[in-house]
């Protein structure tokens, strides 16, 4: 069997070989599949004695192999049997029966199969779908998602210097229906998916860490959620807590939504105030800087006038005095956010609470509470839960696509493998790779 017929059947083994010695073509389309006939015999010495074994016959062994031709493929094996018999130098009868590299003891699924499991297990595909194309078990592909727990185990010894953790919705595997992801905040490599985000849990989970390893940790970026606060201080004491930009504007964002909300009700339902506040929620959610002064348009709303993005705003805010306050609020904290001006987050903390709209109070004492946090994130302004956001993204895609999950150890697998950028499946891929040489240079 030349090198381009083994790469494309898939074989590594160096002793395997296309059984020539049969009356018909060694590959063949039998039952809605592809049969390779192969012949597997090498010489071979006894265990016990050392001297070379006799060839007693042969077996024949059926194998799952990687697809050809777009159909299910079986290695048909004539597996070489020895023997040595009972001698002076043999106290006992041996038996010995040839073993192919491709396959594993026992197994009956060659390891190129599960190779190709562990790959697809990284697209968007349903376990189901998945056994489905290859023509193996649910079962199969679960034992495979099984034997990855050692590759996908966290190193205990090792923490970044900046890290970032934030929630998602993982279902009835958490109490409070939240996980946690564990992120590398520089090189944005996600380190581990954590079962809950309660503060006892994650507590016992930092703990495995090392103490030199939690010592160095640096920063933590996290959410504006307090109950993270002490925990953090006792788990990582030489970091700084960074608040996330995103969740800080997000405290405002939703207040003047719901102010927003509010007076669309105070004004009656159907009235030209309502449907002005209900046309143009997004316009009023957007940026300053981003409204455009120049589109001028016929606004139906407005009883068809020619009006720019800039002049709708004016016009929705004179409505109602707390939207405008809470317009104002929105505006300014994200100018503050963008150009990390510390001088005016004083005076914007300032202001006293009891004079903002009711909705923007709980706002001002929360981003009271976090203010060191917020000026800690201007100062490391790299440092954010965005890449988090777009993985609880890719979380959602993968959780849509295999219609839930039956445990949390399948679910934590499937993401880390779904994340090209993880750090440990970055690891994985290499070990792979490393060992294909080594097996190849054999």
């Amino acid at each position: 069997m030349d090198n381009f017929i083994k790469n494309a059947l898939g074989v590594k083994d160096p002793h395997l070989k296309l059984n020539e010695n049969l009356p018909h073509d060694p590959i063949e389309e039998k039952d809605n599949c592809v049969v390779v006939h192969m012949l597997q015999t090498y010489p071979i010495n006894c265990p016990s004695c050392g001297q070379l074994m006799k060839k007693n016959g042969f077996k024949e062994v059926n194998y799952l192999a990687p697809s050809l031709h777009y159909k299910p493929t079986i290695w048909s094996i004539q597996k070489q049997k020895y023997i040595c018999k009972s001698s002076d130098a043999c106290p006992q009868t041996i038996t010995k029966l040839a073993s192919v590299d491709d396959v594993n003891y026992r197994n009956h699924i060659s390891t190129a199969v599960k190779q190709k499991i562990m790959m697809d297990l990284t697209l968007n595909k349903s376990q189901k779908d998945l056994a489905k194309e290859l023509g193996v078990s649910d079962g199969t592909v679960r034992r495979v998602i099984d034997h990855l727990d050692e590759t996908f185990k966290p190193n205990y010894h090792w923490l970044p210097r900046h890290i970032a953790f934030d929630d998602f919705k993982s279902g009835r595997f958490a109490p409070s229906g939240m996980s946690m992801i564990l992120m590398n905040i520089e090189n944005k490599r996600t380190l581990d998916i954590i079962n809950s985000r309660s503060n006892t849990y994650l507590r016992n989970y930092f703990l495995r860490y090392d103490l030199s390893a939690r010592l160095a940790v640096r920063t933590v970026t996290v959410d504006l959620y307090t109950p993270y606060r002490s925990l953090i201080k006792k788990l990582f004491p030489n970091a700084l807590i960074i608040a996330d930009h995103f969740h800080i504007v997000a405290q405002a964002h939703r207040a003047l939504n719901k102010i927003r909300i509010q007076v669309m009700n105070r004004t009656g339902n159907g009235t030209p105030e309502w449907r002005a506040l209900k046309h143009f929620w997004k316009l009023i959610l957007t940026p300053a800087n981003k409204l455009k002064y120049d589109n001028f348009c016929s606004r139906r709303n407005f009883g068809y006038a020619q009006l720019s993005d800039v002049e709708v705003i004016h016009r929705l805010l004179d409505l109602d005095a707390e939207l405008k306050d809470a317009y104002n609020y929105y505006q300014r904290l994200i100018l503050i956010v963008h150009n990390h001006d510390q001088a005016d987050l004083d005076n914007l903390l300032a202001i006293k609470w009891t004079t903002l709209p009711f909705t923007l109070q709980k706002v001002q004492r929360t981003l009271r509470n976090h203010k060191q946090e917020i000026i800690n994130s201007f100062k490391y302004a790299n440092y954010t839960n965005g890449p988090i956001e777009g993985t609880n993204n890719k979380i959602k895609v993968i959780k849509r696509t295999a219609y839930g999950f039956r445990n949390f150890f399948n679910f934590r697998i499937r993401i880390l493998l779904s994340l090209p950028n993880t750090y440990i499946a970055i690891n994985w891929k290499r070990k792979q790779a490393t060992h294909t040489v080594q097996v190849r240079a054999a």
